[in-house]
């Protein structure tokens, strides 16, 4: 199985909501995953949040491949330090003000 995935961009920022989605889709398990993953504006000038963020969809992106119900839960234990200690979605946008 492989796993493809898109990066995209919103076109602006979304203050307040999750800073990262994704949409994937398999025909059949264990065949090819093709994800999109659309990001936020901001992490274009926090590239160390952007590679914490993206390790952890393409973590749970692989492991919901495989058919594993707990893929959220799995990705997010190897997050890097910095993004698994920061809080879910408004400890983020506390970090993104702090760093203003």
């Amino acid at each position: 199985m492989k796993v493809h995935i898109t990066k995209t961009y919103y076109k602006v920022s979304r203050k307040g909501r999750p800073p990262a989605k994704f949409h994937a889709v398999q025909h059949g398990l264990g065949n090819d995953v093709h994800a999109k993953v659309t990001l936020d504006p901001i992490l274009k000038k926090h590239k160390d949040l952007e590679r914490g963020i993206m390790k952890h969809e393409k973590e749970e992106i692989e492991h919901w491949g495989h058919g594993h119900l707990g893929s959220h839960h799995i990705a997010r234990s190897k997050e890097p330090k910095l993004t698994r200690n920061i809080g879910g979605v408004s400890g983020f946008w506390k970090e993104i003000e702090r760093r203003k």
